[in-house]
């Protein structure tokens, strides 16, 4: 499934739920340890992340009619293969993000757009149910966090790091940047960061599968190292750029002088 941007209609609200602000919990109950599988082609979700989906198989389109008429909590989980329309559990990455969908839109070409927010990371324990569209049964995987001087050093350093990252990056919007300085739990944070950094999936997918809080925060560190040198030196370049536009206009239109004046 892509990720298009689109408007939603909310469903919360037929339910007789009252709507929240992202991030924060909205079921009452504990997951499910069965859930629908929904093989997602080119985004990794991570808890904490609202993303809209564009559902355009018949499969899926089943998939989600039902967990919108149920309690609305599904699995969403990485393909091996982003071309394959319906992947069989052999297509699939083993760890995923357990997820309820928010809104959703149905439209006349037989596609729908939902709105699903992340809510855990959980393991494929094994599958159920192939037809009409695949369940599985799952271990939701909890964070795992020491309180210690060398996860607060870990946190606050990638902060700081990803907070320079922002400021250079023309592609992170400013709620992103209110995110990140509001967000403290070394947890939370890691996953805002891995959804957000200029990654593979590939790497989104690797971080994912880490539980224990600390191990996400040491790899993310080199690959934020990384993203800074890059966005800096593309500002370097840039400001040498600009630079020679203006020595070479100065060279041709001295001051005084208009450029679309006759010789």
């Amino acid at each position: 499934m892509t990720s298009p941007d689109t408007e939603f209609i909310d469903i919360l609200r037929t339910t007789g739920e009252t709507e929240v602000t992202p991030g924060t919990k909205i079921w009452s109950k504990s997951l499910p340890d069965t859930l629908p599988i929904l093989g997602l082609s080119d985004i990794v979700i991570f808890p904490g992340m609202i993303v809209p989906l564009l559902v355009d198989t018949q499969q899926s389109t089943r998939l989600i009619d039902d967990v919108v008429a149920g309690n609305r909590f599904l699995g969403l989980i990485l393909q091996k293969k982003p071309e394959v329309e319906n992947p069989t559990p052999e297509e699939l990455w083993t760890n995923g993000c357990a997820g309820r969908v928010l809104k959703m839109l149905k439209f006349p070409d037989n596609t729908v757009r939902v709105l699903v927010e992340g809510l855990r990371r959980f393991r494929v324990r094994e599958y159920i149910s192939k037809d009409p569209y695949l369940q599985a049964k799952v271990e939701v995987l909890k964070d795992v966090k020491e309180d210690s001087l060398e996860l607060t050093a870990l946190s606050r350093k990638a902060a700081n790091v990803f907070q320079e990252i922002i400021k250079l990056s023309p592609t992170l919007s400013e709620q992103i940047k209110v995110a990140a300085l509001n967000t403290e739990e070394p947890g939370k944070l890691s996953d805002l960061i891995s959804a957000n950094l200029n990654l593979s999936l590939e790497e989104r997918q690797h971080l994912l599968e880490l539980h224990l809080v600390k191990e996400p925060l040491i790899r993310l560190l080199p690959l934020l190292s990384r993203e800074l040198e890059l966005l800096t030196l593309g500002s370097k370049d840039s400001e040498r750029s600009r630079d020679l536009h203006v020595q070479v206009a100065a060279r041709f239109f001295p001051p005084g002088t208009n450029s679309g004046d006759s010789t």
